[in-house]
């Protein structure tokens, strides 16, 4: 019960620790991280608490599994989001005269 918990809770303790760190991306980056990581933690960690909580044991083993495909398409959204930032601000460092 408490992996399960913790597996819930901490992405979306990520989520919220990370968000004053989302200030260095662009301005339309750091708004489609803040709206699609919130609601990939959020909604994702709702329905695995829902997943482990009503539907029994194998709603518990689904609500694992689940939870860890929130977990990876979170980091793949955070990753892409970055590099994404970075190929920007290598576009703006371009066409900005020196």
């Amino acid at each position: 019960m408490l992996i399960g918990l913790l597996m819930i809770l901490v992405p979306v303790a990520v989520f919220i620790v990370s968000l004053p760190f989302s200030r260095r991306l662009k301005p339309g980056l750091r708004k489609a991280y803040r709206i699609a990581g919130g609601l990939v933690v959020i909604l994702g960690g709702g329905y695995s608490y829902y997943l482990a909580s009503y539907t029994g044991d194998q709603g518990g083993i689904a609500a694992y599994f689940f939870q860890i495909t929130v977990i990876l398409v979170y980091l793949a959204l955070s990753f892409l989001l970055v590099i994404l930032n970075w190929l920007a601000e290598i576009k703006d460092s371009r066409d900005s005269p020196d």
